[in-house]
């Protein structure tokens, strides 16, 4: 097994891929995060953007010594000019991923409130706020988590309001275990795929 397919294994991508097909940026985000955000890649998809453009792959510095990793300066040089992706297929981990960002517990996954971001966030909370409802608790236990979900919805709607403005962004927290059930979830919907066979690029 390859680094990047050691590290997708690790990360949960392929339950991430699983949430993330029954959504799509809008126009409105502008590739925000292909514009301003830090794109840290590993070594061999820095060889394959040297070879699918080395013009282009001239942006990608090396991060060595100090990290095994590559960064491509913002804006994406693979940027087209319609704010679409051009190596869709060939895109790194860390733009696959996008909004969610991998954190250093190993037991759970960051989301940023981007545009995208926040609509998962929303509807993982009222997930959760559904599954706490069937619970075996009392009712004040309910009512107490409840509202606490409540609550993080709005504080996330509140993050997302300055989202182009903020140089960084709140994250919320979600377990493994809860990402997996989520992604279940979210296929047992039967909801049109908006991302999955199309090209975005």
């Amino acid at each position: 097994m390859d680094m990047r397919e050691a590290v997708k294994k690790a990360i949960h991508y392929g339950a991430i891929q699983g949430i993330l097909q029954y959504y799509i940026c809008p126009e409105e985000c502008e590739a925000h995060c292909c514009k301003h955000g830090q794109i840290h890649i590993f070594e061999e998809e820095y060889r394959i953007f040297s070879l699918i453009d080395p013009q282009k792959a001239k942006r990608i510095q090396s991060e060595m010594p100090a990290s095994p990793l590559y960064r491509i300066e913002t804006p994406c040089s693979f940027l087209k000019p319609h704010n679409r992706c051009g190596v869709y297929y060939e895109r790194p981990i860390v733009c696959g991923l996008y909004p969610f960002k991998v954190n250093t517990s190993g037991n759970s996954i960051g989301l940023q409130p981007c545009p995208v971001g926040f609509l998962i966030i929303r509807e993982f909370a009222l997930w959760m706020i559904s599954n706490i409802s069937k619970a075996g608790i009392s009712d004040e236990e309910k009512t107490r988590v409840i509202a606490q979900w409540e609550n993080t919805i709005e504080s996330y709607a509140e993050e997302l309001s300055g989202f182009h403005m903020k140089n960084t962004l709140k994250e919320i927290q979600i377990p493994f275990d809860e990402l997996e059930m989520f992604a279940m979830y979210m296929a047992s919907k039967d909801l049109p795929r908006i991302n999955s066979g199309v090209d975005l690029g």
